[in-house]
């Protein structure tokens, strides 16, 4: 009898391959920014201003401009690959009508230090932005970070859209992560690194596409 974890990685697989892209978060468009954060025991983030690079994404991959889970990932230097998506009560991922409309949230914590951490970053919404395309993507998006439970700001990223979508550096935030800091809870963790896995399996290498509209 095959097992649950094999089957998991699979489905993952297939789901990629049958897309040539990413199982989830396939359509997006990669950016170039300035990460700038103070100092807080609740994360290991650095402190004072880095240069960062990352992907801003529909996690379905719905078309154009209709609502879908967005998402925002970056690497941090390491590398630490951080993910997050827009959600609800913190730990519900929802679907966002525009890039500014919901907050982005890590859905599942970080363990530092012998506790659990959220992470989340708040659009700016000074920037008018009309839908989910990814072509509405302004110039220049900014964000601030916070770390919870007892939410305060720890940083500010401001991210610049590529015109194209770029795989390359794949981000995982599963194997890419500072050697104090676990996904939580473990299971789940565990979970996350097949489908990763298996995700990285059915795509082809190096893929370079144009943002749809």
């Amino acid at each position: 009898m095959r097992a649950a974890p094999d089957l998991l990685e699979n489905a993952f697989r297939a789901l990629a391959d049958a897309r040539d892209a990413k199982a989830f978060h396939p359509r997006g468009r990669w950016f170039e920014g300035t990460l700038t954060t103070t100092f807080d025991p609740a994360l290991p983030l650095p402190v004072g201003e880095v240069e960062v690079c990352g992907r801003l994404s529909k996690g379905v991959g719905t078309p154009g401009g209709l609502p879908d889970v967005l998402g925002l990932a970056f690497r941090l230097p390491g590398p630490w690959d951080v993910l997050l998506s827009t959600c609800a009560a913190v730990v519900l991922p929802r679907p966002a009508r525009t890039w500014t409309s919901a907050r982005y949230g890590s859905v599942t914590p970080f363990r530092h230090g012998g506790r659990l951490v959220w992470l989340a970053a708040v659009p700016d919404r000074s920037s008018r932005v009309r839908s989910a395309a990814l072509a509405d993507l302004p110039a220049e998006l900014g964000f601030t970070l916070e770390v919870g439970p007892s939410w305060r700001p720890v940083g500010r990223l401001v991210a610049r859209p590529l015109d194209v979508d770029r795989d390359l550096p794949a981000l995982d935030p599963v194997r890419n992560r500072p050697p104090d800091v676990d996904l939580a809870p473990a299971f789940l963790a565990r979970a996350r690194e097949r489908a990763y896995r298996g995700s990285r399996r059915g795509r082809s290498p190096d893929p370079v596409t144009a943002p749809d509209a």
